[in-house]
């Protein structure tokens, strides 16, 4: 049930940035939609995401510093990822099609 919540919650959110961004641009919801869900998606996944190459820089010089060593975390695939970074990516991609297929005459 969380998670049909929190699938509804995302999916209002994304609508409701497009229909912003279309009606502050004066253009169409289809026009934007691909594009909202790709910034949402790669916000999603900054700020929800346990680091990468720098943060494991920045550990190794701790330890470097002051010899005691730091547990490493193991990385967690998609199972792990948040609920709404899966529907965000899901409307992301569904965007991209019917963005395809409603311009595929101007291709």
């Amino acid at each position: 049930m969380k998670k049909l919540i929190f699938a509804v919650i995302t999916i209002g959110i994304l609508f409701g940035l497009t229909w912003f961004v279309a009606d502050f641009m004066h253009g169409k919801m289809i026009e934007y939609a691909f594009i909202v869900g790709l910034i949402v998606t790669f916000s999603i996944k900054f700020f929800t995401s346990s680091g990468g190459f720098s943060s494991d820089n920045a550990r190794l010089i701790a330890q470097s510093q002051t010899g005691i060593k730091v547990k490493d975390e193991p990385t967690v695939h998609i199972e792990g990822k948040s609920f709404s970074f899966i529907v965000s990516l899901l409307f992301t991609i569904v965007s991209l099609f019917v963005t395809v297929i409603y311009y595929w005459k101007e291709f």
